[in-house]
């Protein structure tokens, strides 16, 4: 309890000093989108409320369920024995590199009018192979612009490293990739952290939950939705 008091406290700092801007994040010119074992360009066969009611699915059916990060390429997109996504973090004297390795979404709901999926989302790091722990992001957002325009922004949230080090972390995500039929999300990510350990990078990942969509079921259709 102590911890998390000097932690809200050191929060306040770093934001009042101003968190580490994130790098640019790749532009997105199409989705593809796979359910019911078709595959194809989201905006040539689903609307973009279809495609919200999808990732309410996505997310909702893997509330408080741990997901993993898989470090990958557009052309690939798998999710195999790939490690997770890394970047390089001056962590106080001690460089090395920070890799999100996945993380667990709660509280999920849908804001059908903002086009919005609302969650708290809580991320699994490790810092030169030793794993942090972070406090819940309270307003992480995925928000549906169009079907091929999908932003995922976990805000920003604390993490702490071995007791000492203090971070605070943004994260998002420009989604090009959504496969039901294997639940998961594949898109261009930007993370940053600021504080006692400092660094930002970019690159391309899969999302990847331990729920999919079952045969027979549609995620996307208006009756799926709350």
């Amino acid at each position: 309890m102590v911890r998390w008091r000097r932690a809200v406290v050191f929060v306040a700092v770093v934001l009042a000093a101003g968190c580490a801007g994130l790098p640019e994040l790749h532009k997105v010119s199409e989705v593809y989108f796979c359910a019911a074992g078709q595959c194809g360009p989201a905006s040539q066969a689903r609307s973009a409320d279809e495609v919200l009611r999808a990732m309410y699915q996505l997310y909702k059916q893997n509330e408080g369920k741990d997901f993993k990060h898989c470090s990958t390429t557009p052309a690939e997109r798998s999710c195999g024995d790939a490690g997770a996504p890394c970047h390089f973090v001056m962590g106080g004297p001690i460089p090395g590199m920070g890799c999100g390795t996945g993380g667990q979404l709660k509280a999920v709901g849908l804001d059908a009018a903002g086009r919005r999926v609302l969650a708290t989302f809580n991320e699994q790091f490790t810092f030169i192979g030793v794993p942090g722990v972070c406090q819940d992001s309270a307003n992480s957002t995925t928000t549906v612009t169009s079907a091929d325009e999908i932003t995922v922004n976990h805000g920003e949230y604390y993490c702490n490293w071995s007791g000492a080090g203090n971070m605070v972390a943004t994260f998002v995500m420009a989604v090009d990739y959504i496969d039901l039929d294997k639940g998961r999300i594949g898109g261009y990510w930007a993370h940053a952290v600021a504080g006692t350990g400092s660094g930002r990078g970019t690159g391309y990942a899969i999302v990847q939950f331990p729920v999919a969509m079952p045969k027979g079921e549609n995620w996307f259709k208006a009756s799926a939705a709350p």
